[in-house]
């Protein structure tokens, strides 16, 4: 590991080594890479949203890993509370798990077309011009039915901290991208995953950096070794 001190080449290099695609990758579904932000005392906003809490080299992690991704998949509650706007990359789309088709919290980003609600098959119609996948019975989304249809593709999932508790406890998650901000926030922020118990087995550590703000960059692989 080394201390980033600018944004040049070799910081650039660097980062593209962090988000590398592995070499192996499921057969039968996506490869699913999370990645999440918390402070080092484990919260996971500032004010209720996470942006308080990342830094440029973050925000560049952030970029290159959806670079590398077929989709973004993420929760409509945090679609609202972060604002999600249509990603920089003209082919990337996002794809919202909701109960159901409600555009109201984020009409601007549901209008360009670039968020796909995914509902299960019960769920109301989305409204006219939106598009939508159909994926488990009654209102409830069936995610391994999901990352079964994307088989072949790059999922990234941006959370929230419950979506992506229940991938994890699925054992949908194959790597976790952290970002450790050196901030003690304490408050009442959630942890970045929460819901069902997960196998507690240990990940392995791919790779990680420190950048000069003391920013730590952590890459885990679910079945990989440390190295």
């Amino acid at each position: 590991m080394r201390a980033l001190t600018k944004y040049d080449d070799l910081d650039e290099l660097l980062i593209e080594e962090h988000v590398a695609l592995p070499a192996e990758r499921p057969a039968d579904r996506a490869l699913v890479r999370l990645n999440m932000i918390s402070s080092v005392d484990g919260g996971s906003a500032v004010d209720g949203v996470s942006g308080g809490l990342g830094n440029r080299d973050d925000h560049a992690v952030f970029a290159a890993l959806r670079d590398q991704a077929d989709f973004v998949l993420v929760g409509l509650s945090t679609v609202v509370a972060e604002q999600y706007g249509p990603p920089a990359q003209d082919d990337l789309q996002i794809l919202v798990v909701a109960p159901t088709p409600d555009v109201s919290g984020n009409p601007s980003l549901f209008e360009t077309g670039r968020a796909t609600f995914v509902l299960g098959e019960a769920a109301p119609p989305t409204p006219s011009g939106v598009p939508d996948m159909r994926v488990g019975k009654g209102t409830s989304v069936d995610l391994a039915g999901l990352v079964r249809e994307l088989r072949g593709q790059v999922v990234m999932l941006e959370g929230g901290p419950s979506l992506a508790g229940v991938m994890v406890s699925l054992g949908l998650v194959d790597e976790f991208f952290h970002t450790a901000a050196p901030m003690v926030v304490a408050g009442e922020s959630a942890r970045i995953t929460h819901g069902p118990a997960a196998d507690a087995h240990a990940w392995g550590l791919m790779h990680g950096f420190c950048d000069d703000a003391g920013y730590l960059f952590l890459r885990y692989a679910r079945d990989g070794s440390a190295r």
